[in-house]
């Protein structure tokens, strides 16, 4: 899994062809603090080199396309520390997720709904919900794919979620690109999965779902006074958030019974996003 604990900035000043003095910051990432501040003052160096070259400032980096900056709350995997099964981070929006080497989660969005559709579902008691069309389809996806598996089926907020849990996948493999495919799992998911070489599911409600603002800075926060209006956002995240479910268990599709460690993230899964309590899904 490609999630680095450490993270370091660093700071600098340019001047570009016109005679405009710029500061810039960039941060770098590593195993270990010193890795992390060599990568931030590589890329500080290649950046301040190309302002001062009159190259036009890099593109902004694409979901997925480089590491997330997010806290790891906690590692599940004592025993391998560098390599561990599966890690909670906290994400830029302050929901934890659920990041595995091996568990694989598909995350199926919905399309919106037409206001046409809306005031037909409004109108006309007893109308079949489009979600349930969409439900026999991920089912029907999930039994022809040739690398079978079991697979745990969640509604979310927009769509659904599905968690193989009686075999390994490889996030880049030829297997998982398939069954995404076959799934239509949402393609920034599909590619944030392949470049982190982990696979993901959020396990609290994203805030604004449940009334809360977005949390205050960014992480890594050094200063006293950030960490202390950060962890106020915290309690008050965790109160509002208690009310809402992040996803609801629908169904189960095979027969296969959960492998040890599988078993085990699922139960973590199921507890944390209250997967089987009748509260909102946010």
């Amino acid at each position: 899994m490609q999630i680095p604990r450490y993270w370091v900035k660093a700071e600098g000043n340019s001047q570009t062809g016109d005679g405009r003095e710029l500061r810039v910051a960039v941060w770098g990432w590593g195993g270990d603090n010193p890795s992390a501040e060599r990568e931030a003052n590589n890329r500080l160096q290649r950046l301040l080199e190309r302002i001062r070259r009159g190259e036009p400032f890099p593109e902004k980096y694409a979901y997925g396309t480089r590491p997330l900056r997010e806290e790891i709350v906690q590692t599940l995997d004592k025993g391998n520390v560098e390599h561990p099964a599966a890690v909670v981070t906290r994400n830029r929006y302050g929901a934890l997720v659920l990041n595995t080497a091996r568990l694989l989660f598909l995350d199926i969005d919905l399309p919106p709904m037409t206001l046409g559709q809306r005031l037909r579902r409004l109108f006309s008691a007893g109308r079949a919900d489009p979600a349930d069309a969409a439900l026999t389809k991920l089912r029907e996806a999930l039994e022809r794919s040739r690398r079978s598996a079991t697979f745990r089926l969640y509604r979310t907020a927009a769509g659904f979620r599905a968690i193989a849990i009686d075999r390994d996948f490889d996030p880049a493999g030829r297997d998982t690109e398939e069954l995404m495919r076959l799934t239509d799992t949402d393609p920034a998911f599909a590619r944030l999965c392949r470049v982190h070489q982990s696979f993901r599911a959020r396990l609290t409600p994203k805030p604004w779902r449940c009334g809360c603002p977005l949390p205050p800075g960014q992480h890594p926060r050094e200063e006293g006074d950030a960490r202390q209006r950060f962890a106020a956002w915290c309690g008050a995240y965790e109160q509002a958030s208690a009310r809402f479910a992040t996803c609801r268990y629908v169904d189960t599709v095979g027969s296969g019974r959960p492998k040890e460690r599988a078993a085990e993230l699922v139960t973590l899964h199921d507890r944390v996003t209250h997967s089987s309590e009748s509260l909102p899904l946010a």
